[in-house]
C-alpha cells in the first residue's frame, strides 16, 4: 500500500435524532463538509484504487458525497470492522483492501478516536513538525482528514510521509 487517506465522517446529527447510533444522518452543515472534502482530496496527487467504509449511516453518506467529487472512482467496500475500531484494526483492514484489490492506495471512512488515533501515529513517526501534523496529533475533527505516502505495509515501519489534509481547524 503506497497511500492512506482516513476520511472522517461528516457532521450528523445528535445521538438522539435518530433511531440508532449507526443510523444516524448528516445534517445539512456535514453534506456540506463531506463535499468539501471529496474536492479537497481530489487536488491531492494521490489516487486510491479502494475506499473502505464503516456500514454507518453518517459515514456511507459522507463517501458517496466526497465519492462524487472524485475524478476517478475507487471500488467501494463497506465493512462492519470499521465501526468503533481501533488504530491497529484499520491499519489491518487497509492493508488487506489493497492487498484483496491489488490497489496501489486506500481511502477509509470510519469514525474517532480510531481513526484519530491512527492519524496521529503515522504522524508521530513521520517526524512532521509541521502546524498541520501537530494539529492532527491533536484532534481529527468531523470531515477532517489526513492522506498519506507510506513506504512500508507494517504499523510500525510504514514510513509514512503526510502528503495532505483537511479541516484541522477545530469544530
Amino acid at each position: 500500500m503506497e497511500s492512506l487517506i482516513l476520511l472522517r465522517h461528516a457532521k450528523a446529527v445528535r445521538p438522539h435524532e435518530a433511531a440508532h447510533d449507526r443510523a444516524r444522518d448528516l445534517t445539512g452543515r456535514g453534506r456540506r463538509e463531506a463535499r468539501e472534502a471529496g474536492e479537497a482530496i481530489a487536488a491531492l496527487d494521490l489516487r486510491p484504487g479502494v475506499a473502505i467504509v464503516s456500514p454507518a449511516q453518517r459515514t456511507r453518506e459522507t463517501w458517496e458525497i466526497a465519492r462524487a467529487a472524485l475524478p476517478w472512482t475507487p471500488r467501494t467496500i463497506e465493512t462492519d470492522a470499521l465501526y468503533d475500531a481501533s488504530a491497529e484494526t484499520i491499519w489491518r483492514e487497509a492493508v488487506e483492501a489493497a492487498h484483496d484489490e491489488n490497489a496501489s492506495g486506500v481511502i477509509v471512512v470510519g469514525h474517532n478516536p480510531g481513526l484519530h488515533d491512527l492519524a496521529a501515529l503515522l504522524v508521530r513517526q513521520s517526524d512532521d513538525r509541521s502546524r498541520a501534523a501537530q494539529s492532527l496529533v491533536e484532534h481529527l475533527p468531523t470531515s477532517g482528514f489526513a492522506a498519506f505516502a507510506l513506504t512500508g505495509e507494517t504499523l510500525g515501519g510504514a514510513g509514512p510521509r503526510l502528503r495532505g489534509w483537511g479541516r484541522l481547524a477545530d469544530e
